[in-house]
């Protein structure tokens, strides 16, 4: 299946994550910016969407997935308790945004929460990008293609060779989270793979309607006015499976 829209979507978003030596005119954020991440997250891919294609310079910091997980609560998974994310917020959660300034919350040293981050760069940069449009049809696909998605990309992700996943305690805490916690069974899911394979693809093909616009460099977006935070919601899904 050719989807050459969507492909050049995410392919041109991909490309912005790179892009950090820039400096913005009249910014009102922090000259130093720190992004606390996961590489494999779809919420902290939101973040680094948006400060690229904002060109806002920022150093860039990965987790192991298990670290800051208790092994005594997680299954025996997991290691460096209290550590890792968790000195940041007190809990195992990013993205986490840390710079002189940014407003994080009592005891945290950061700003967390995605979309958080997100309004907060958006308000701070001249020229931003557009809200959230709520589109219903948007929605309807998205809550289908999580669906069909999720069992093709859950099984395979920690099989990535990034830093989330360079101890083998942080595949093994992902699989007793997901397992666990969510109820997902991975064997089942992989044995599903033949029949999710078309159901994914047919739902890529639906997506190209819904991409209504281009944003100020060309790229297809979803919005007839360019650039939004409804792409920077999509763009990490599409991330976790289309590739170049």
């Amino acid at each position: 299946v050719k989807m050459a829209a969507c492909r050049r979507l995410t392919l041109f978003a991909l490309g912005t994550l790179a892009r950090r030596s820039f400096a913005l005119s009249a910014s009102k954020l922090p000259s130093k910016l720190t992004l606390h991440a996961y590489d494999h997250c779809p919420y902290c891919n939101r973040v680094e969407f948006l400060l690229g294609k904002l060109d806002v310079p920022y150093t860039r910091v990965l987790y192991g997935y298990g670290e800051g997980a208790d092994p005594a609560e997680a299954g025996g998974t997991g290691y460096n308790p209290g550590g890792g994310p968790v000195v940041l917020t007190g809990k195992k959660i990013l993205p986490v945004l840390v710079g002189e300034g940014v407003p994080a919350p009592a005891g945290m040293k950061g700003l967390p929460e995605s979309l958080e981050i997100c309004s907060y760069v958006t308000a701070c940069v001249p020229g931003g990008i557009s809200p959230a449009t709520g589109r219903g049809d948007l929605d309807a696909w998205s809550k289908d293609f999580k669906e069909v998605v999720t069992p093709l990309v859950r099984p395979r992700i920690a099989k990535m060779p990034i830093q989330d996943w360079a101890d083998s305690r942080d595949s093994e805490y992902a699989v007793w989270k997901y397992s666990t916690k969510f109820g997902f069974d991975y064997d089942k899911a992989v044995a599903q793979t033949a029949e999710l394979l078309p159901r994914a693809s047919a739902l890529l093909l639906k997506l190209e309607p819904l991409l209504r616009g281009t944003d100020a460099d060309g790229a297809p977006c979803l919005n007839s006015w360019g650039l939004s935070v409804d792409d920077i919601i999509l763009l990490p899904d599409l991330r976790q499976v289309i590739q170049k």
